[in-house]
Order: structure tokens, then sequence, then C-alpha cells
């Protein structure tokens, strides 16, 4: 009988690692979330009201800027056992929208080693920026709006493979105060696509009629930046003091360290 058992014995591993996966398939996600919850008490963000089971779920997830979002989110089970993580998402508050996937790569060692984000789209209104606009003592009007956001993100080497996409401002007023005087403009639709230049990321930003104001950059060593063109000062409706400077001339620039 011993023999008989032993030699069965891959037949009951594989029936007690099926058992497993179904009992923590169908378990509550609520159930779980006791447990986990006190290690996201350091989130930046706040989870809440968790339904569903680990694979498919729902939560409540509170964004400083941007309100509750509820969020969806679908893992496939047998991609997780290869070490992997296939996530749907799907995202929704009152200003904000975001639907794409998602894949984690080399799970086995902890920290994914690489995270590649397939058709993210979403929608921003910009009440959801009011409080950190008032930091600055600006007021905007309008929407942004993300359309096919496409990345390959390396996390053991700290760096991105690849990225694309479109963000586009629906234009939309502008109050602002700087250096004691008051702008209140209306700024057209502006769009900004992300592309690969070499191993460097620019997100040149021009008017929808395709006119240049400028750019955001971050290079392979983590260092990043803008540019602003004086066209820039001509749509918000400001004058430039240097009049030889033409609507194409750089009259800003900054760079720091981000990674």
């Amino acid at each position: 009988m011993l023999r008989a058992v032993w030699s069965a014995k891959w037949y009951i591993l594989l029936g007690l690692l099926a058992f497993i996966l179904i009992v923590v398939a169908t378990t509550p996600i609520h159930f779980l979330w006791k447990y986990a919850e006190p290690y996201a008490r350091d989130l930046p963000v706040r989870i809440q009201n968790p339904t569903g089971t680990l694979w498919q779920g729902r939560a409540d997830v509170g964004v400083p800027q941007a309100g509750t979002i509820a969020a969806d989110w679908e893992l496939s089970p047998l991609s997780l056992l290869l070490g992997n993580a296939d996530l749907a998402i799907n995202a929704e508050g009152e200003n904000i929208r975001l639907t794409g996937a998602a894949q984690a790569t080399g799970l086995y060692a902890g920290l994914p080693e690489r995270v590649i984000i397939e058709d993210l789209n979403g929608y921003l209104d910009s009440s959801a920026l009011a409080p950190l606009l008032m930091q600055a003592r600006a007021n905007l009007d309008g929407s942004f709006e993300l359309s096919r956001l496409n990345a390959d993100i390396s996390i053991a080497d700290q760096g991105i493979n690849d990225i694309s996409g479109q963000l586009v401002y629906s234009g939309g007023q502008l109050r602002a105060r700087v250096e004691r005087q008051s702008i209140d403009t209306e700024l057209p639709m502006l769009v900004a696509n992300i592309v690969m230049d070499g191993p460097k990321v620019t997100v040149p930003v021009a008017t929808a009629d395709g006119e240049p104001l400028g750019q955001l950059f971050l290079q392979e060593d983590g260092w990043g930046g803008m540019t602003v063109l004086r066209r820039a000062v001509d749509i918000a409706g400001q004058s430039w003091p240097d009049k030889q400077a033409d609507a194409d001339t750089v009259i800003f620039e900054v760079s720091q360290k981000f990674l």
C-alpha cells in the first residue's frame, strides 16, 4: 500500500496544489485584506471596502488630489504561477478615469524586474489638481486626456526601455499670481507626444496647430528637465522683455536629478 501511495505522490501533490489554488482564488478579498492592511498604511493612497477575490475584485482608493476612485482589477492565476502578473486596470472617480493593462515580470526575485504598460488611457479633470495648484496660487480650467500610453520599464536597472503615448489638454482659463502680477488668460488646446529619442524620453509640447512651445525630457542617467520657448509666453497673453527673441527662442531651461 505504501508503494502505491509513493507511486502516486505526484498526483497527491498536484491535487494539494490545486486545492490551495482554489482556496486562495475563492477566498473573499476582504478576509485577506485584514492581514495585509497594516502593511498598506504607509502607502500614499488609502484603500477601503475591498470586495471580490484576489483574482478579480474591486476597491475604493482614496487619492489625496483626486478624491475617491473605484478601482477594478483582474489577475491571471496562470501567469502568476510563472512569476509574472498580468493585470487589467479599470479605475474611475469623479474627476479621473483610467483603463488599460499592465504586466510585471520576474516576481520570483521579490520586486518585479520589469513592468510593461499596454494601451493605458485616462482622463483627468483639472479640478482634481486644485489643491496642488492652490499652493502655487493658480487656478486652471479644462481637462487632460491620456491616449494609448505604452511603456517598458526596467525596475532592476531603474530605467525606461521604451515609452510612447499622447497627452492632450483641452484648453481653458488660467488664473495665477506671478511676481506680484495677476495673470488671467485663456489657454488653447495643447498636445504633448511622449516619445523615445535614443535612450532619452522626450515630451515635446505644442499647440493643436503643431507650433512648438517647449519640451520635457528624462535622460538615461536619471537627469530630467524642461525647456520653454518664447511662443509659450505669447499664447499665455504675456509679453517678453527681450523684443529681439523670436518665437522659437528658449527663454527658460531647468534640469535636475530624478532617478
